[in-house]
């Protein structure tokens, strides 16, 4: 029996493949728990046209992501301040929560998983490199300055 894959299964293949499987297989696992579909022709057509919508959306999602990334290379750095003891070593930390209050301030909204920390949350003062990363191929680097209060 031949199906296409919806979902990853491991040892079969990705999604949109056309796979032959045992028909008890297909019927008993597969199908009903939603991970693939009868292969006929009609499933076939109506999932290649899934995929090309898809690979539309997919464009428009990456183009917004390049816009954004753009916006934050324009932005450059973001300054934060904090409290600060011996050492230049603050109290607390800065994370994630307090980059994106940061960036709401200037009216840039950043979802955190949009915001990847390199060496963990920020723990000192001065001058600390963060990725911001909107789309899987794209990222861009800011600048997350934390002053002494």
């Amino acid at each position: 029996m031949e199906v296409i894959l919806l979902l990853k299964v491991n040892k079969l293949g990705d999604s949109g493949k056309i796979v032959k499987v045992k028909s008890g297989y297909a019927r008993n696992y597969l199908i009903p728990k939603g991970k693939a579909i009868l292969a006929d022709k009609k499933n076939i057509e109506s999932f290649e046209a899934q995929q090309i919508k898809l690979k539309e959306e997919g464009i428009k999602k990456l183009l917004i992501a390049k816009s954004r990334a753009e916006k934050i290379k324009n932005i450059k750095s973001i300054t934060i301040f904090s409290k600060v003891g011996k050492d230049k070593k603050i109290f607390g930390s800065i994370g994630i929560k307090d980059i994106i209050s940061e960036m709401s301030k200037i009216d840039f909204k950043i979802n955190k998983k949009e915001i990847k920390l390199p060496n963990g949350v920020l723990r000192y003062t001065g001058e600390h490199q963060v990725i911001f990363q909107p789309h899987h191929e794209i990222f861009e680097y800011f600048i997350v300055n934390i002053i002494a209060k």
